[in-house]
């Protein structure tokens, strides 16, 4: 083991939970593959491209459904173009046990304006992130803050800039990696109806909703609803229709890795860019202004398999200052 890591939270980590919990045959390889470059596709366009009858593969999804491997049908969005600023939050907490986890999830999910929480192990305990609009919303994340304050020992607040999502490959040999971008600073802001805002809020609950479902709830025609899905995809504003999956069922544990950098060229941090664009442990990506640069979002299957992976980012990239990583809980 490497000794720059000798102290790292995972170590921690009971061997039992990585013990497999699920294994998918290779007709639900394909079908979750497919789903996670595109989870509005249609039975007969899965079907074609699995080549599994139509029947075959709608078993398979409410059986990954049932499962809980597949959580919900997601609809990415790219949040820059919508006029929205991200705020993610590292917090400390004072103490942490599962009385005080659930009243901090209470308090969190009573407001609006934030976009996830998890909780994790080491240096940081709860993360947070807000999408900020306007002043008013710097209000109320300013009040969930202090909702918290009574839980809180130490934060950071960071500013995004760019973050961008990666779709997890299920097949060896596919090679459709597929870049989601969810957050651009340097984007131009899109002005979007009422209309359409209200179409993307029921993509949000379930993306896979059908053009006859979306039209009967918006009281519009279904051309009108395709040409609309269209216009925000060709647009950016929607960037993927991703399936939402409990990796820990498959046998997999969600990690997060944070980076800081030290003087580095342009060159440089393209480079990493396209290394963590083609590593198959990294699902999640965020450039932001704060205490780290970087935010990986990582996938591992055990102990040293996420070792092997930091020691080979570290490595890879002399110009790293610092790397902590955390084990979502």
């Amino acid at each position: 083991m490497s000794k720059k890591f000798i102290n790292h939270p995972i170590n921690t980590i009971k061997k039992e939970n990585y013990q497999q919990m699920s294994l998918l045959n290779e007709s639900e390889k394909k079908v979750l593959n497919l789903l996670e470059l595109n989870c509005r596709l249609s039975l007969n366009q899965i079907s074609k491209k699995s080549h599994l009858s139509n029947q075959g593969v709608l078993n398979i999804i409410n059986r990954l459904y049932d499962k809980k491997i597949i959580i919900k049908f997601n609809t990415k969005l790219n949040l820059s173009k919508m006029g929205f600023k991200l705020y993610p939050v590292h917090i400390k907490l004072i103490n942490s046990n599962e009385i005080i986890r659930n009243k901090i999830t209470k308090i969190i999910l009573k407001h609006t304006n934030f976009c996830w929480h998890t909780f994790c192990e080491g240096e940081y305990d709860l993360l947070l992130s807000f999408k900020i609009l306007n002043e008013k919303d710097k209000i109320k994340m300013s009040n969930v803050l202090f909702e918290l304050s009574q839980y809180i020992s130490d934060k950071d607040i960071n500013i995004v800039t760019k973050a961008f999502e990666i779709n997890r490959v299920f097949i060896k040999s596919n090679k459709d990696y597929k870049i989601f971008m969810t957050y651009d600073s340097n984007l131009e802001i899109i002005n979007i109806k009422h209309d359409e805002l209200e179409l993307i809020n029921l993509l949000k609950i379930n993306s896979r909703s059908s053009i006859v479902d979306l039209s009967i709830k918006l009281g519009l025609n279904s051309k009108t609803i395709v040409n609309k899905i269209k216009n925000l995809k060709k647009s950016g504003i929607i960037s993927a229709f991703k399936t939402k999956i409990d990796m820990a069922k498959l046998n997999y544990h969600p990690g997060i890795i944070l980076i800081s950098f030290n003087k580095h060229t342009t060159n440089d941090y393209n480079k990493f860019v396209t290394f963590c664009k083609t590593k198959r442990q990294v699902s999640y990506f965020v450039k932001q202004i704060g205490k780290y640069d970087i935010d990986l979002t990582v996938d591992f299957k055990d102990i040293n398999d996420f070792y092997s992976f930091v020691n080979l980012i570290r490595d890879e990239f002399p110009f790293i200052k610092k790397i902590t990583t955390l084990i979502k809980k």
